[in-house]
């Protein structure tokens, strides 16, 4: 029957529960029966409440079971929509998908990424990443705790803007983490840590610039001085962003052990020669031709210098990644068209490709954009309201703000949309509740939100460090979530004896 052209006898056949993964057809049987359930509930349950996190678990449990980042994250996400559009659902989907896609800023985030992995791709088949990673290893030797400990601080020294920060560290160090043999995940985990938590302590960083925004949004607010002077008050409690900062440096300097999985690449890569969680190239082209004798002598400059104009138009056009990325992305072509490292053709082709290589990549992105927005309109706003509303003592609103929101972003990163929630309506709550540190609970949020960023398995930066670093999006989230979590445990700590002392 599994032969037969007939449509309806090969479903019977391939439907059949006893040819299909005994996990995947109880796994099936739960999402099913949760979107049942989703459909069933009225509105009134929902908005609001505690209920609209529901499809965030659904996504989780399926992401952990199935290991599958992109099928989680459309499955997940269509689940929100059967909540709370019911009969709708697919309207509403494509709806939502049509404003994400017609955003002006996630178009230039979309264009910036396609730009970088066209960029990314001429590095490696012109030879530049290659005579990059020798002439490292030819002047400092393969001392890997050399190379993790630089390209940390290559991403906190860079990440006014933490996609370029990881995108570039790890277009840049990957080479050499590969050349010394050592796992490109330890690579990802140094870079995804650095580059995003930096950003946020830095009041000219992408994301404390966006902070600094939500916090003048705030209806006791009166502008933009004032929102900068309350973020400046809160830098010194971003404990977790300083805590995983200082063990991601320490493990990079051999300091801090290889725990978990992390441990278990080390343990590939030194006894299989076996890159835990390499992901595959889309592209055999994109590998370097050690035959083309264009390419037989290229100086490192062809890879630092498109970087340094990266970093250059970033700054000079007040952190547009598009406009950045399209000042690089003409630079490196006549760079290397005019060396003879590749023809204008080659170089074209080199554009196409990195486009196709960062679909994905951008699929992510905007399906998680895409479950923010139907969040939103459920009423996350009202639901993180009234959580912090239900807190009785508030020398525990701190330790509680960080926990609860620790939780959720971990299901689910919201990121920027957090900030956007829950700012402007934490400000207002908490000035209306006597005892309360103010700058402390603000501390408290904006670190649940990094750890999100950091710990999430559909967490856009972590889609970004591991494609820049060659790795696998699901692998990338298992050998660091030890060092993720343990940094939450101890700003958990932190946070808890801070609402008491301070």
């Amino acid at each position: 029957m599994g032969n037969s052209s007939n449509i309806v006898k090969r479903i019977i056949y391939y439907m059949n529960p006893k040819r299909i993964d005994s996990k995947m057809v109880k796994l099936w049987i739960f999402y099913l029966l949760m979107s049942v359930i989703f459909f069933v509930l009225p509105k009134n349950m929902i908005e609001g409440h505690i209920l609209i996190l529901a499809p965030i678990v659904v996504l989780f449990v399926y992401a952990l079971t199935t290991k599958d980042v992109m099928s989680s994250l459309i499955l997940g996400t269509f689940s929100a929509y059967i909540l709370w559009h019911k009969l709708g659902c697919v309207g509403g989907f494509f709806d939502d998908l049509m404003t994400v896609l017609s955003d002006e800023e996630n178009i230039e985030m979309y264009m910036s990424f396609f730009l970088c992995g066209g960029i990314i791709i001429a590095m490696k088949r012109s030879g530049s990443t290659k005579a990059f990673a020798d002439f490292v290893v030819s002047r400092f030797g393969k001392n890997e705790k050399i190379l993790l400990t630089a390209s940390g601080i290559y991403a906190g020294a860079t990440s006014i803007d933490d996609y370029v920060s990881a995108l570039t560290a790890g277009a840049s160090f990957t080479p050499l983490i590969e050349a010394v043999k050592k796992p490109k995940l330890a690579l990802a985990y140094v870079v995804r840590t650095l580059s995003i938590n930096v950003s946020e302590m830095l009041p000219f960083g992408a994301w404390g610039y966006f902070v600094i925004y939500q916090i003048a949004d705030a209806a006791n607010v009166s502008g933009r001085a004032e929102a900068t002077h309350i973020f400046m008050q809160t830098i010194p409690y971003m404990f977790y962003c300083m805590v995983a900062c200082i063990i991601a440096l320490l493990f990079a300097l051999g300091i801090f052990p290889k725990i978990g999985p992390m441990k278990k690449a080390y343990q590939m890569i030194e006894e299989e020669g076996i890159q835990m969680g390499e992901a595959q190239t889309q592209d055999e082209e994109e590998d370097f031709d050690g035959n083309n004798p264009r390419t037989k002598n290229v100086s490192a400059l062809n890879l630092i210098l498109p970087i340094i104009v990266i970093v250059a138009a970033l700054i000079a056009t007040g952190l547009n990644c598009y406009l950045a990325f399209g000042i690089a992305a003409v630079f490196t072509g006549v760079l290397y068209v005019l060396q003879g490292l590749m023809t204008v053709k080659d170089y074209v082709q080199c554009t196409v490709d990195g486009f196709i290589d960062m679909m994905d990549m951008v699929m992510i992105l905007m399906l998680g954009y895409a479950m923010q927005e139907v969040l939103y309109a459920m009423g996350m706003e009202t639901f993180v309201e009234s959580v912090c509303r239900a807190i009785p003592i508030p020398s525990l609103l701190p330790f509680l703000i960080f926990v609860f929101f620790c939780c959720e972003e971990y299901l689910y990163s919201l990121n920027y949309t957090l900030f956007q929630i829950a700012i402007p309506v934490l400000l207002v709550v908490l000035s209306n509740i006597p005892g309360v540190n103010v700058p402390l609970c603000l501390g408290a949020l904006i670190s649940a939100s990094l750890f999100g960023a950091n710990a999430c398995v559909v967490s856009d930066l972590g889609v970004v460090s591991a494609r820049s670093c060659g790795v696998k999006i699901y692998e990338q989230y298992i050998t660091c979530q030890p060092y993720f979590i343990l940094s939450a445990v101890i700003a958990g700590v932190m946070y808890l004896a801070a609402g008491f002392l301070l």
